[in-house]
């Protein structure tokens, strides 16, 4: 979408800034560019494609990929999972799930629409992975090592990012 539009992304990017478009007019479709990123990216967790993609590298910077924790957030409402307990984020309830590391993605398996979790952690707490029903992006958090791999993976599209930077 940058290099179509000629800028550059950085940390700090916003799309509306990236296509030159007013923020109030982010959903507005790009009729210069057609087929170009002419609509808003999906807003949700990790897209599957993208997760399956990402998976082989927090895989390799944690000792416990077998035992792995995940937040669903609650409001999603396409299932009740009333039965599994829940925990809170800031504006938000997560249905606490657990399983394998490779389980992040089993839920398109049984169903194409089915929503990724948002959250992904594994037991030892080696990094975190989240993304947010109202995001574009996906955050990890890890070691200096898992972030190096996650940049220079020729298959994702990864930016460095602080913890001052805005979201969005």
């Amino acid at each position: 979408m940058a290099a179509a539009h000629g800028t550059r992304v950085t940390p700090g990017s916003r799309r509306h800034e990236v296509i030159g478009a007013d923020q109030n007019h982010l959903d507005r479709p790009d009729p210069g560019l057609p087929g170009v990123w002419d609509e808003h990216p999906a807003e949700g967790p990790t897209p599957p494609e993208a997760a399956e993609a990402l998976l082989p590298v927090p895989a390799r910077h944690t000792g416990t990929p077998e035992r792995c924790w995940f937040g669903l957030w609650h409001g999603y409402g396409r299932r009740d999972r009333d039965r599994f307990p829940t925990f809170g984020t800031p504006g938000r309830e997560e249905v606490l799930l657990a399983g394998r590391l490779a389980d992040a993605v089993s839920p398109v398996a049984l169903d194409e629409f089915a929503e990724l979790p948002d959250l992904w952690w594994p037991q030892d707490r080696a990094w975190v992975l989240g993304g947010d029903v109202d995001l574009v992006s996906t955050c990890v958090g890890g070691s200096a090592e898992l972030i190096a791999e996650l940049l220079a993976a020729a298959d994702l599209e990864a930016h460095p990012v602080s913890a001052g930077d805005p979201v969005g």
